[in-house]
């Protein structure tokens, strides 16, 4: 929810000062290296550091992305974040395995994520700031909305 009240107080204060406000269409980059137009103020989901593994699937499934979640591996960490453009629906995937803070940008909406890890996965916000737990072996949903970080070594 602030992330979105950050971008609309961004073309808001553009507007009031005169500005040009950001077009309504953009190229962003994706994952892969390509590019792909979006809708503004749209951006890709991005991690630093990088996660261990980062894919995106296009035209895919709430049901595909969630059954490769169900399907993490020992060790592991696993969420996903969707898009949905107006041709598309697409899943960028994550797995995470080292023990260390990895930061979140344009991470939005609720899905499913499995902590298939022996220590529990801590959500920050955007002032490092506890939010809550994901336990230990645990399946379920989260909703990324006030999440600016992710501790794995909780």
């Amino acid at each position: 929810m602030i992330k979105r009240i950050l971008a609309a107080s961004a073309v808001a204060a553009a507007l009031v000062l005169g500005l040009s406000a950001p077009s309504a269409v953009a190229v962003e980059p994706r994952p892969d290296g390509a590019s792909a137009v979006v809708q503004a103020p749209y951006k890709w989901p991005a991690v630093s550091p990088s996660p261990e593994i980062w894919d995106t699937k296009y035209n895919w499934s709430q049901a595909q992305a969630t059954a490769w979640v169900n399907r993490c591996p020992a060790g592991r960490f696993c969420t996903w974040i969707r898009y949905t453009s107006s041709s598309s629906t697409s899943y960028s995937l994550f797995q995470f395995y080292r023990c260390q803070v990895y930061s979140l940008t344009n991470w939005l909406g609720t899905t499913n994520y499995f902590n298939n890890q022996t220590r529990r996965v801590e959500l920050l916000g955007s002032r490092h700031e506890h939010l809550r737990y994901m336990s230990v072996g645990k399946k379920f949903i989260t909703n990324w909305d006030d999440v600016w970080y992710i501790n794995l070594c909780a």
